[in-house]
């Protein structure tokens, strides 16, 4: 059956459930819920909840920020959710300017041991390998 667009900015179903799945293993989160179809509060042990943006976009871009923002003032995070999703420097560097992370999936798994700048700034370990090896 066609989709007929309704996945390009709304996470899949099943994409939003695996997040939670996840997040819900890992020893620092208490418990997830889905406050609202693309928010979705983090409630971690000995750190501040989560409110957290879930999108499908393929490319998070600084419009996408924007809009964002215009409609969620509460964030900590906005997560783009399939694997072969990601963002751009600028949309990333406007999140951290507002004290907002932006991720992909798999980022926000490691991110959510952190809080403050570690976790505004948290890469994955694949992203640090890649980085380090460029700078040989």
């Amino acid at each position: 059956m066609p989709e007929e667009g309704r996945y390009e900015k709304l996470p899949r179903p099943e994409s939003i459930q695996a997040l939670q799945r996840y997040l819900s293993s890992n020893p620092v989160v208490a418990k997830t819920e889905l406050s609202k179809p693309q928010l979705l509060i983090v409630r971690r042990t000995d750190k501040p909840d989560l409110t957290i943006f879930l999108t499908n976009v393929y490319i998070v871009g600084e419009a996408d920020v924007y809009e964002i923002f215009a409609i969620h003032r509460e964030l900590n995070a906005i997560v783009t959710m399939s694997a072969w999703n990601g963002y751009t420097n600028k949309a990333k560097e406007l999140c951290r300017a507002r004290g907002v992370g932006l991720f992909e999936f798999k980022e926000l798994l490691g991110a959510v041991y952190h809080t403050g700048e570690k976790f505004l700034d948290y890469e994955a370990p694949d992203e640090r390998e890649r980085k380090a090896r460029n700078q040989l």
